[in-house]
């Protein structure tokens, strides 16, 4: 089944798909489908969210509370409601992941507290590690699903919350625009010399700019590509009225930019989400702090840095980033070993952000580009994904 249209919103029918693992999760699409006709804007949403939260925790239904409770807090401004709701989430986690073999917690030390998150060890002979963070609004452990397939592979898979994500953001730690600081935390902690590495929505910035200045990622995965952290809220105002905003910015014009974006910020907008959330994972009180610490998040004079094995992806319908933002990338990447680009069309299922409704393609394809590097994966069956009709990546080799 490939991506649901529940709602009229895009960015809440798009969060809403989140949670129904590709269309087959097939209680959960029946469970979300029978309430969402109440789902009107974010008020209406976290009520509904919670209900299903509580109700499924009530029943002992732990991975679909856990799910439900991530949905309730989505839209919440920073604060304790949002914080309590993330605890609530973790315990019924904790509570689903209980006695699952292969499943180990991990919590990295890192200034103020620690990078929570999951180790998965490789089924059989390891090949390599590989290593995948989110984004702006992610919890490492709704990827779950999506990375485990991995190990049977070969893979020890390791997820992480990073500053301004999850668990960590809750210490405190808020979001980080030199990535390679906590890749190096994780990569010491493991002690580990060789990798590959996925960052997923704005954890495609991560994963590049981490690699821009960590060698020990020897392949990296960026799903999808944005250069800059402005470039998703930028995308979401109406015409004109990004270029006006970034002119104000640059020119230091606090009362202005804050009078345009409190124009912008229409209820239950995705511009009004891409706000809040951003003022929540920075640690701000105000949209233009927000815009002074989302800034720092740009690859500007970086990727020439960048000497690995690299595979850039995008859906041609994503709501949140530009596919055009791939071929700046790609004219940059002037010392990467190896560049990749493969834009997931809707003929296929892959045409949301981050393949929401169809992940497994996205999945199938980075195994295949790795087989370039692992001749073994090579071996490995085709599945449902790999056997659907696909348009073959552009590889650009560089010196």
């Amino acid at each position: 089944m490939p991506f649901i249209h529940m709602l009229a919103d895009p960015g809440m029918n798009y969060t809403l798909n989140r949670p129904l693992l590709d269309g087959t999760a097939e209680a959960r699409i029946k469970e979300i489908g029978a309430v969402a006709p109440r789902i009107k804007d974010y008020e209406s949403w976290h009520t509904v969210w919670l209900e299903l939260a509580m109700r499924a925790e009530a029943e002992k239904r732990w991975a679909d509370a856990a799910s439900y409770y991530h949905g309730a807090e989505f839209y919440l401004p920073a604060g304790d409601a949002r914080n309590k709701l993330y605890d609530d989430f973790k315990r019924n986690w904790t509570q689903a992941m209980q006695g699952v073999a292969g499943y180990e917690a991990i919590a990295v030390p890192y200034p103020g507290g620690n990078l929570p998150g999951f180790r998965l060890q490789a089924k059989g002979k390891e090949i390599s590690t590989f290593i995948f963070n989110g984004g702006y609004d992610s919890f490492v452990e709704e990827f779950y699903a999506f990375l485990l397939p991995l190990t049977e592979l070969g893979f020890t898979v390791i997820g992480f919350d990073g500053p301004g994500q999850g668990g960590a953001v809750r210490q405190g730690i808020f979001f980080e625009h030199a990535w390679e600081k906590p890749a190096k935390a994780v990569l010491d902690y493991f002690d580990l010399e060789a990798v590959d590495w996925l960052g997923a929505s704005c954890g495609g910035y991560l994963s590049i700019r981490a690699a821009a200045f960590e060698p020990r990622i020897k392949h990296v995965i960026s799903m999808p590509f944005s250069y800059w952290g402005l470039d998703m809220t930028l995308k979401q105002m109406r015409p004109g009225k990004a270029q006006q905003l970034v002119s104000l910015f640059k020119a230091g014009d606090r009362k202005a930019c804050e009078a345009l974006i409190a124009e912008e910020r229409l209820p239950s907008s995705v511009f009004e989400w891409c706000v809040t959330q951003g003022m929540h994972i920075t640690g701000t009180r105000t949209p233009f702090d927000f815009l002074t610490a989302i800034a720092q998040h740009s690859l500007d004079g970086i990727l020439h840095h960048v000497k690995q094995d690299v595979l850039l992806t995008e859906g041609e319908q994503d709501h949140l980033f530009d596919v055009d933002w791939i071929h700046r990338a790609m004219r940059e990447l002037v010392c990467a070993r190896s560049v990749t680009a493969r834009i997931f069309t809707a003929r296929e299922g892959g045409e949301q952000h981050c393949q929401v409704g169809h992940s497994a393609l996205a999945r199938e394809e980075i195994v295949n580009w790795l087989a370039h590097f692992y001749p073994t994966l090579r071996q490995v069956p085709a599945t449902t994904a790999q056997a659907q009709p696909t348009e073959r990546p552009a590889r650009r080799n560089v010196a």
